[in-house]
């Protein structure tokens, strides 16, 4: 992974795990739950979390590589570790993975254009006879189908892209679905904006931390696209004059955006209870006495009643007043070459896409690999075996060995001994969220001799014959 040159306000020192945001003790966990079967477990057995340790503000941190929860727990699971709720001050968190490439602090941010910037709130659209419909959090898995109906409607939308929440993965990530999905919203029309990296509230957290929010934000979203937008929304709407956030948005260039619908669908994602959203929205445009007057609605794309009942409600319920579903830059009049800026300091040779398609791999910290983990500079060994397990022996650097994620070659063989390894095979015990880790799960393992063990199997086979 490349360093970041970020001396102004210390971000290169984030670039691996360490504790960037300090929670308050007023702190409320985000509306957005995990599906079930996102409870699964994301550290290997060989560091679970002893039953009952907790964690969090006055109590201190958990053991390294383990997570705190929002309720105050180490764990390993999913609920553990995805933020936003994960407690990034006292464990290992999935936001403390960073984008590849360089960072983007150094990009000019001219403010161009009419429409208000930081540290002004934009709150309304003023282009007579326009609705923008908003959505924010994702991408997620129902983000195709709402591309899908939106396109069926000729309908253009906004979204307001967060980079690394609820376990899903940075955007950027080879492998994932979210890059080309996002490259989809900019192909069909749609804005793309940003809602930070890790959902983190930008009314509590220091200035320099608000600054990682959006830069990394912004260099997943240049790795994609080559550009990065200068359209956001704070996530849980906070941004305050008093914590300085307003000042920090404007100083980055960035049009603050709030609206004047709230669906309230993060609190009625269930077939019944969904139809308090439809209410809330057509009780407002009933209520508008002009047709002139416009709307900026927000939603969000990873709710599933949202994309599957909601926003074709809505577009109907558009089309026959005699709404345009548009963009929130078209309904403030600000023409499309406002809403990105370009990162000119690639080489003009390449396409920025090209350059930033795939971004640097993560070196494994915990002897597994695959994906964007790779084992090139592990302290496991450089080869990544067809199981997904880091090591410096033949079983690993040899047949099956995994040439994408760290170094193969069928000669290599150094032993190594035997206390530095130990069996990294997943458990497929589950913690559950905000409680302890069930006794089970907390079994620390002892050294595996499985890399000796592989290793000498051959040798077995010939002398066995």
């Amino acid at each position: 992974m490349l360093n970041w040159a970020l001396p102004v306000w210390g971000l290169a020192a984030y670039t691996t795990a360490r504790n960037i945001i300090t929670l308050q003790s007023n702190h409320q966990v985000s509306p957005i739950l995990p599906r079930p079967q996102d409870d699964v477990s994301i550290q290997p057995l060989a560091v679970r979390a002893p039953a009952g340790i907790r964690c969090g503000s006055g109590v201190g941190k958990c053991p390294e590589k383990l997570c705190c929860s929002t309720a105050g727990y180490c764990g390993d699971s999913r609920d553990h570790c995805s933020s936003p709720d994960c407690q990034i001050d006292y464990g290992y968190c999935d936001a403390h993975m960073t984008p590849g490439g360089s960072s983007t602090e150094d990009i000019p941010r001219p403010l161009d254009g009419a429409a208000l910037y930081g540290p002004n709130i934009i709150r309304s659209c003023t282009v007579p006879g326009t609705v923008a419909l908003t959505f924010d959090d994702g991408p997620k898995e129902f983000t195709k189908d709402l591309l899908d109906l939106l396109d069926r409607y000729e309908a253009k939308a906004t979204f307001f892209i967060t980079g690394n929440n609820n376990a899903k993965g940075q955007i950027d990530s080879p492998g994932m679905p979210w890059a080309g999905l996002i490259r989809r919203m900019h192909e069909s029309g749609h804005q793309l904006a940003s809602h930070t990296w890790s959902h983190q509230d930008l009314s509590k957290i220091s200035r320099s931390q608000r600054r990682i929010q959006l830069l990394w934000n912004e260099a997943a979203l240049r790795n994609i696209l080559g550009f990065f937008p200068t359209y956001m929304r704070p996530p849980y709407s906070s941004c305050t004059a008093e914590s300085g956030c307003l000042a920090d948005m404007g100083e980055l260039g960035y049009h603050i955006i709030l609206y004047d619908i709230d669906t309230e669908d993060y609190k009625h994602d269930s077939p019944t209870e969904i139809q308090r959203s439809k209410d809330i929205f057509d009780s407002s445009l009933d209520a508008r006495t002009a047709f002139d007057r416009p709307w900026l609605v927000i939603a969000h794309d990873v709710h599933e009643q949202t994309v599957h009942n909601l926003t074709e409600h809505m577009l109907k319920k558009l089309t026959a007043e005699g709404f345009r579903p548009v963009t929130v830059g078209e309904c403030l009049g600000d023409p499309p070459k406002y809403w990105y800026r370009e990162d000119n300091t690639v080489d003009g040779r390449n396409s920025r896409k090209e350059v930033f398609q795939v971004p640097s791999k993560i070196v494994s910290f915990d002897g597994m690999c695959g994906g964007n983990v790779t084992c090139d500079g592990s302290r496991f060994g450089p080869c990544c075996s067809g199981t997904g397990f880091c090591g410096n022996l033949t079983t690993f650097c040899g047949e099956g060995c995994q040439i994408d994620n760290g170094v193969c070659d069928s000669k290599k063989e150094v032993v190594v001994a035997e206390e530095e390894h130990a069996d990294f095979r997943p458990s497929s015990k589950v913690i559950s969220k905000g409680k302890p880790a069930k006794s089970g799960a907390s079994r620390m393992l002892q050294p595996s001799r499985f890399p000796i063990e592989l290793a000498v199997l051959p040798l077995l086979a010939v002398l066995i014959g």
